[in-house]
């Protein structure tokens, strides 16, 4: 059995598709914000969690769902995410460090 994956927000319809090969996937096509409590409940048995700014990672969070194994940020911070806790816990964190950055065609690449 694939490990479980929580989709926080909507995201691109090729992204889930793509997690789906690797993953069993819970996506959230409506973008709605989930409560805090809906989030844990959410969280319950799945091994990661593709977040955005809107969720807070922390430590009551990480002790209600032992099972997470990897927080990986949309976003170019991770102020949302406590990094320490998650690494006490052993969890993996990422973030999208370039997700904002416009880039130009060089010469090359044209």
């Amino acid at each position: 059995m694939p490990s479980s994956v929580l989709v926080t927000r909507a995201t691109f319809p090729d992204i889930a598709d793509r997690l789906r090969e690797h993953f069993d996937v819970e996506d959230n096509p409506s973008d709605e914000i989930f409560s805090r409590d809906e989030l844990i409940r959410r969280l319950q048995g799945k091994t990661g969690v593709m977040s955005t700014g809107s969720e807070r990672i922390d430590a009551a969070l990480l002790d209600a769902c032992p099972q997470l194994k990897a927080v990986c940020n949309v976003g170019v911070g991770y102020n949302n995410i406590d990094v320490p806790a998650c690494t006490a816990r052993g969890v993996i964190v990422s973030n999208t460090p370039d997700v904002l950055t416009e880039r130009r065609p060089t010469s090359a690449s044209r």
